[in-house]
């Protein structure tokens, strides 16, 4: 080979590396983009390669697919999410054009952030009357009022949760549903001194709140003939209840016993709550459920099932039974309903599904009375 084909042959493989690899740029070159890629990044402007870029959504608006590279545009992160962005307040954000060089820098958005997620309002919740003195079993409203603490607007169509306290703490027994002013009650009848108070479960956009007062319903010492009355109705207190002015007071015997009084009482503070079967409460109940439930917080042990119950009860016959009694259905070993009696031919009961608990005439005279 001569020394002109060498040299040709040489100057054509020289040309065709140029085609196809531009010259890399010098060390120093390469270490200056660096460092000030680095510095774009740390002062809230971002370095990218190519068109990718999080934060970046496709541009509806672009011509579609003249080529094969991605269409995009700008958008903040504080759109997509709603926050503020955690780079100086802001994402830098821009469009990558296909002529940009590795490494480009994007431009900084400003101005866009969205506004921080507003809070929970603050509620209110007070009784409105919460020292009433009654006699025993007289009907009385008890009112709650529910509000914005900031404003003291009334919060309409909103649940309320009405508890009772009882020997083993706060129970609920009933929930009301606020008017347009925000406004709640409903009508208590109590045998003796009684707390009462309220508390609300918040919603997406209200706080919870417990009600910053309590009801209490005292109930009036009462006439003999009064608790005559009441003891006729009701059931009555136990041994005897001292009653007058100082130097006039008279023991006044009632005979049964004032458990049954309350038992009603309770139950009574159950009303509404669904039958579940198998429930023991105190949300819900099935029927011998709610009978153990009532008497447990009256320091009284139960067993679970009709059967056991009426076992464990003592008999008394139909004519002599007496409020807070328990009215057995069925026959010795195979009883399938049970309810606690409240006077006048009722019983309180938790019927069956579908059904909630609630006083409910004894509907059959074939029936057996146990005493607790």
């Amino acid at each position: 080979m001569s020394a002109q084909s060498v040299q040709l042959d040489e100057d054509s493989r020289v040309a065709g590396r140029g085609r196809h690899r531009a010259q890399s740029a010098p060390p120093v070159a390469r270490s200056r983009a660096r460092a000030r890629a680095f510095a774009a990044m740390t002062t809230g402007t971002v370095a990218v390669s190519g068109v990718a870029l999080a934060g970046c959504s496709t541009d509806v608006n672009a011509d579609t697919a003249l080529e094969e590279s991605s269409n995009t545009a700008p958008i903040t992160l504080a759109a997509q999410i709603g926050s503020r962005a955690a780079l100086g307040g802001s994402i830098a954000a821009a469009a990558v054009s296909e002529h940009s060089s590795s490494g480009a820098t994007l431009g900084t958005t400003s101005g866009v952030d969205a506004p921080p997620l507003a809070g929970k309002v603050q509620v209110g919740l007070r009784v409105t009357n919460p020292n009433v003195t009654v006699n025993a079993d007289e009907p009385i409203d008890i009112g709650f009022s529910l509000y914005n603490e900031a404003t003291h607007e009334p919060l309409a169509n909103q649940l309320v949760k009405v508890q009772v306290k009882l020997p083993t703490g706060w129970a609920t027994f009933k929930h009301l549903q606020t008017n347009a002013q925000g406004y709640a009650s409903y009508t208590a009848r109590v045998l003796t001194t009684t707390n009462v108070t309220a508390i609300f479960d918040g919603t997406d956009a209200l706080q919870s709140a417990h009600s910053v007062n309590d009801a209490t319903l005292n109930v009036r010492p009462q006439s003999a003939p009064q608790l005559a009355g009441v003891s006729s109705r009701l059931g009555s207190l136990a041994g005897g209840v001292s009653v007058g002015s100082a130097g006039t007071r008279v023991s006044v015997p009632i005979p049964s016993s004032s458990i049954g009084a309350k038992a009603v009482y309770l139950a009574s503070l159950q009303a509404g709550k669904p039958y579940v079967y198998g429930a023991e409460g105190p949300s819900s109940f099935d029927c011998s459920g709610l009978v153990q439930y009532v008497y447990k917080q009256l320091g009284k042990s139960l067993p679970r099932t009709t059967d056991a119950q009426f076992a464990a009860a003592t008999r008394v016959s139909q004519y002599n039974k007496q409020p807070g009694d328990l009215i057995f259905l069925g026959s010795p070993g195979n009883i399938y309903h049970v309810g606690i009696y409240a006077g006048d031919g009722k019983m309180w009961v938790a019927p069956h599904t579908g059904s909630v608990v609630k006083l409910q005439k004894i509907y059959t005279t074939s029936y057996y009375v146990g005493r607790v």
